[in-house]
């Protein structure tokens, strides 16, 4: 059966591939037992077992059980992860995913709105109304927005990162109620609001989920 393998600072665990250390924080990938797949592919082999069931004295001991990883099955026998979600993972994509709706509307602003008329008043006091081309501006800002929203998603593997981001959620939720409040007042809520509103929520609430610490494997 394939062996499972945890990393011990993010607590992800995973089908043992080619890899000894944790995509995400580098650490080394440990079995259920607590060794580092180094220390159990130096260990010696187990001894035998006594001869029973009809073995007879020279005969050949059967042959250990191995796991298509090549752990012996029998240390890994009995043992159930605790996995559970990977709320890392979950938090990167909704920064992802917010990223990629932020860019597409600066892109539509950008292709829709291509120009805009400013009035200009000279110094003599005449008037005259400027066409200016905003495209290219919308299309930099989307790059722009792009990247860092990138470099967010990257950061959201580190603890800080994500207090920060849960802390500048908590404000954004605050400023979302407050516009959702001064709208009821003056007769009516935009689906705006509300739509911003519901995505602070969740994005606060998968951050504070992936800050809580996660529950130790189980042995059964």
């Amino acid at each position: 059966m394939p062996a499972n393998v945890c990393c011990p600072n993010c607590w992800v665990w995973s089908e043992l591939g080619t890899r000894t250390t944790c995509r995400r924080c580098g650490a080394a990938l440990i079995l259920p037992d607590g060794q580092t797949i180094g220390a159990a592919l130096a260990a010696p082999p187990p001894p035998p077992p006594p001869l029973s069931f009809g073995y007879a004295p020279g005969g050949s001991a059967p042959a250990v059980a191995m796991s298509t990883s090549g752990i012996p099955d029998a240390a890994l026998r009995g043992f159930q992860p605790n996995a559970g979600s990977d709320w890392i993972a979950i938090a990167r994509w909704f920064t992802i995913g917010y990223g990629i709706l932020l860019v597409v509307a600066l892109v539509a602003i950008g292709l829709i709105v291509q120009h805009i008329n400013v009035p200009i008043t000279d110094p003599y006091g005449v008037t005259t109304m400027q066409t200016f081309d905003i495209g290219p501006a919308f299309a930099i800002a989307a790059i722009v927005v792009g990247v860092v929203m990138g470099v967010f998603a990257w950061l959201t593997q580190y603890t800080v990162a994500r207090v920060i981001f849960l802390v500048l959620d908590g404000l954004a939720l605050l400023s979302a109620i407050s516009k959702i409040g001064v709208e009821t007042r003056s007769g009516g809520v935009g689906f705006l609001a509300l739509a911003t509103m519901a995505f602070d929520v969740a994005y606060g609430g998968v951050l504070l989920m992936s800050l809580l610490p996660r529950t130790q494997p189980a042995y059964v």
